[in-house]
């Protein structure tokens, strides 16, 4: 057995462990001054032997060593500090052990990494935002569920399974919740005061047990600090999480998928360190993308730093901070989440009044400078089926007596609370999920989508299932086959959102005529065409888009006009729409409804009656043999 090393001095960086030819580097930051050191673990060592930094080698609070000539690369370590325990904050791998779930007796060892990755001819597909349909999902939950039908269920694989799904959906990019290592048991806290406000800002998105609460809980989401440097092992199928991950990057990445992922700081992570460990994951992983969460994060900081220029950074709130020369022709690389549409959007669905303003302004909101992301649905809160299923939070299986998760879901049951067999509750539902996907996908800006929304996948009325790792908070893919005909319609709508860039513009339309073709690119009608009644009391308008104006910001010729009215009535009665004339030889046609049997009772007319909570999308075609029936009147 081995019982000397050769200690010499080695440089302070870079911080954590790696093979060097002259031996293992060691270097890491220690707060306390008391015997600090590597716990290391090999095959002459398997219970671990302690190697101390010699006090001499450090500089501030970074102890570093070498073990000279030491080369085994199947080691494996921790660090201690006196009698404490601890992981290698910078490691790039760590031993895989136990299931998801299981409360570990002993910390999980960390490795050295060297493996090579082949990323063979990969290529960032670099979607603006404009163009982009984002898909929200948990690595773990979106495959988890038995009827997913992949093999490599709860993995990164899983998720490489059901990439001819995506693509079948129209999906350009996958957000996915936190995947970097974290333990997801959730320990108890001693406690004998109130949290501090402190420590209630860095864990505004941990929860934190009592020690007297005996339940283990898992952290079902991942919002706490972890090992950024590295991916969720319990995520992957093999037991190389790191290659696993590379390789669901690059298959999607070949299939025209961007790959972006949540990142929770906490107040304990420097602003250096954020941006070490982004840049890390830019340039290990081919990442396009991150939502940065948590209570101080220097956006301007990482929004300069070049290697993001073409990067996308989400963040929770918008800002003006942030640099951009509208000048100078650039990838907007800054986006925000905008709850204010989640939330004013949700009203207007519900039938609130005082909302259609709201509407117009999300509805139409659009910058050069920034991406704004628009959803009626995300991790937190309700999912879309639960949003139309219950007024009420039902977080009981949360063990927190239901006080936990918001109580303001701005949510409507259609009449029943919860599940219901009646028909015209049903329908009604349907339709209001329909609404819903509407307005989120044929607004400006980029549609987000929370994985399973579009098949109805329901969470049982929980708004806040950060413990729940089971069938609650797993997508039931099962449900694609009840739900068929709303998972129809969110396709063919993403689908025509796509083939019609006046949806997606890149910059803000400007409600003018600037194409002197007889209509603005935006425009605004009620019960009289081009009289929009945007009072209190109002729950419908009428939206006219000129798809010539889509046209030309494709660079394409602006030829045969194009035009699409977009009718809604969010009030529980009929309404009346005055549709905008059109030049002869044109008549307005039904392309989709909320409710379809509109589309099978049509008749052309200069006004339309639309049903209680109902949108319809309207566009226009050329009337057959238009002359010869001009003619024929004419005699008449």
């Amino acid at each position: 057995m081995q019982k000397t090393f050769k200690v010499t001095a080695s440089t302070i960086y870079p911080l954590g462990v790696q093979f060097t030819p002259e031996g293992l580097h060691i270097s890491m930051i220690f707060e306390a001054k008391t015997e600090c050191g590597i716990l290391l673990y090999d095959r002459q060592h398997r219970e671990g032997i302690r190697i101390p930094f010699p006090p001499e080698n450090h500089k501030g609070k970074i102890y570093s060593m070498l073990l000279k000539d030491y080369q085994d690369r199947a080691c494996s370590y921790l660090f201690y500090q006196g009698e404490e325990l601890f992981q290698d904050p910078y490691a790039k791998a760590i031993v895989k052990e136990g299931k998801y779930g299981q409360k570990k007796e002993t910390l999980s060892r960390c490795r050295v990494s060297e493996t090579t990755y082949e990323w063979e001819s990969d290529k960032a597909p670099m979607i603006p935002f404009e163009d982009s349909i984002f898909y929200m999902l948990h690595v773990r939950g979106f495959t988890k569920h038995k009827s997913s039908g992949v093999k490599a269920k709860g993995t990164y694989q899983g998720i490489v399974e059901k990439i001819p799904y995506l693509k079948e959906l129209g999906i350009t990019a996958v957000l996915l919740m936190p995947a970097y290592e974290f333990d997801e048991v959730i320990l108890p806290v001693k406690r004998k005061q109130p949290q501090t406000m402190e420590e209630a800002v860095a864990s505004y998105k941990e929860p934190i047990i009592s020690e007297e609460d005996k339940t283990i809980r898992v952290n079902y989401w991942g919002y706490k600090e972890g090992l950024y440097y590295l991916p969720k092992y319990a995520y992957a199928y093999t037991k190389d999480a790191v290659t696993e991950y590379k390789d669901m990057v690059k298959a999607l990445h070949q299939n025209g998928i961007e790959v972006m992922m949540q990142f929770y700081f906490p107040p304990s992570v420097s602003h250096m360190d954020m941006l070490e460990i982004l840049k890390f994951w830019v340039v290990e992983y081919h990442i396009d993308g991150f939502q940065l969460m948590g209570m101080d994060i220097p956006l301007p900081m990482l929004c300069k730093e070049p290697l993001f220029s073409e990067i996308k950074l989400l963040c929770d709130k918008d800002t003006n901070e942030v640099p951009h020369d509208e000048n100078v022709e650039c990838y907007r690389n800054f986006g925000y989440m905008d709850d204010a549409f989640m939330y004013d959007t949700r009203k207007l669905l519900k039938g609130d009044d005082n909302q259609i303003n709201n509407f117009i302004h999300h509805n139409r909101k659009n910058s050069k400078a920034k991406g704004i992301i628009n959803y009626i649905a995300k991790q937190e809160g309700f999912r879309l089926s639960d949003l139309v299923s219950y007024d009420r939070k039902h977080n009981m299986a949360n063990g927190e007596a239901n006080q936990d998760g918001t109580s303001y879901n701005c949510s409507w049951n259609c009449g029943v609370e919860g599940a219901s067999r009646k028909k015209s509750i049903l329908s009604l539902r349907l339709k209001q999920m329909k609404n819903a996907m509407t307005f989120v996908l044929l607004s400006q800006g980029t549609p987000l989508l929370y994985s399973g929304d579009e098949f109805a996948n329901t969470q049982e009325g929980n708004n806040n299932p950060y413990c729940q790792d089971n069938p609650i908070g797993w997508i039931k893919w099962n449900l694609q086959k009840s739900n068929k005909e709303l998972l129809e319609y969110v396709k063919s709508l993403i689908a025509f959102r796509k083939a019609h860039s006046v949806f997606h513009a890149k910059e803000p339309l400007r409600g003018m005529d600037y194409l002197s073709c007889g209509y603005p690119d935006v425009s605004y009608h009620g019960k009289e065409a081009w009289s929009p009644d945007t009072g209190p009391a109002s729950r419908s308008v009428g939206i006219l888009y000129c798809g010539n104006y889509g046209q030309v910001t494709d660079n394409a010729k602006a030829t045969d006009m194009e035009l699409f009215y977009f009718g809604i009535n969010m009030h529980w009665e009929t309404h009346r729409f005055g549709l905008p004339k059109l030049a002869d030889g044109l008549e307005w046609i039904p392309l989709f409804s909320t409710q379809p049997d509109i589309q099978d009772k049509w008749e052309n007319s200069n006004n339309i009656l639309i049903p209680p909570r109902t949108i319809i999308i309207l566009g226009i075609q050329k009337i057959l043999n238009y002359k010869n029936t001009k003619k024929k009147r004419t005699r008449q």
